[in-house]
């Protein structure tokens, strides 16, 4: 009989978008020391998690360490700036998330071209958000959030993980497909919001998954939705948006880049790195409870990504009329 945590190993496998390819020689003297990996978000938070995961990962097949150096602030460019400004040499990497696409098109007066000054290496991974309630909430379903939403616009609030990230452009992203206006409540991460969703103080919560499901096991939140276009393993009794009619498909992911400019044997070494340890099973198991799938794309097939998610929040926001200074 198939395991649970075999089944999730094998879907988080399956989801590979990394042929094994063309192996890449290791480049002449790289690395020949400790390679840093700059994240824009604070310690502790499941993206943290999850780079540490990765760091800790490659270090034990590399030659040298990765270490993960955190810098937060301003919808993480103040770490793309840094990596932006670094040596494209393959030492200092910038570990994107979902909220840096929507940074890039948010912020208007960057010292960096949030496209230009990258190279985009790998989509590491990515997880659901989902859209949550209280436990005891009359909302059963996406379904009754849309109709009070309708009966009485405006009145409905929703909280996010912050203004301009990626959960609320999520969140203004259903309002525009199911043709509601609900309020915006940003939090400052996803406890926050999930606190005040169980304190009553705001009806509906846009988070990730992973941060949700501990107090969906506690029995003080209930999932409306999953935010991926699949229900998800470490949550599949939870619908998703699109089986209740709204054609909802956004996850939470992280992507790694180099700085514009770094040699292409560079940057196809660092790819073919991450796609090895994402073959390793004690690493997908890892992932996998975390709420990841592993995805391990291609340099190009992760440029394609990102422009994609360029696009769609651009629209977004330029509906939404969503600006960050």
């Amino acid at each position: 009989m198939t395991t649970r945590r075999t089944f999730l190993a094998q879907a988080s496998a399956i989801g590979l978008t990394c042929a094994m390819g063309r192996v890449h020689a290791q480049p002449a003297g790289y690395p020949d020391k400790p390679v840093r990996i700059v994240l824009g978000l604070a310690p502790g938070a499941s993206t943290d998690t999850g780079t540490r995961m990765l760091a800790q990962a490659l270090s034990e097949i590399s030659p040298q360490n990765f270490i993960v150096e955190n810098r937060a602030g301003a919808g993480i460019t103040i770490a793309a700036a840094a990596v932006a400004q670094a040596a494209p040499d393959g030492y200092t990497l910038f570990m994107g998330t979902g909220s840096y696409a929507t940074s890039a098109v948010l912020y208007k007066s960057l010292s960096f071209d949030p496209v230009k000054a990258f190279t985009p290496i790998t989509q590491v991974n990515r997880f659901p958000q989902a859209i949550g309630v209280k436990a005891d909430s009359d909302i059963r379903s996406l379904a009754d959030l849309i109709a009070k939403a309708k009966a009485d616009p405006g009145s409905i609030m929703y909280g996010s993980t912050g203004h301009g990230g990626q959960t609320h452009l999520t969140g203004e992203l259903f309002k525009m497909l199911a043709g509601v206006d609900m309020t915006h409540v940003p939090y400052r991460g996803a406890g926050p919001a999930i606190l005040e969703l169980i304190s009553g103080r705001i009806p509906v919560a846009f988070v990730d998954l992973f941060s949700m499901l501990p107090h969906v096991k506690k029995g003080d939140v209930r999932i409306l939705a999953v935010t991926s276009q699949q229900r998800a393993a470490l949550a599949p009794d939870a619908p998703t948006a699109k089986e209740q009619g709204i054609d909802l498909d956004v996850t939470a992911w992280l992507g790694l880049f180099a700085p514009a400019g770094t040699p292409q044997d560079v940057v196809d070494y660092l790819q073919q790195q991450v796609a090895k340890v994402s073959r390793q099973p004690a690493f997908i198991d890892k992932m996998t409870q975390s709420g990841a799938e592993l995805v391990a794309s291609t340099p190009a097939d992760f440029n394609a990504f990102f422009q994609r998610e360029i696009k769609l929040y651009g629209d977004v926001a330029a509906r939404a009329k969503i600006s960050m200074e």
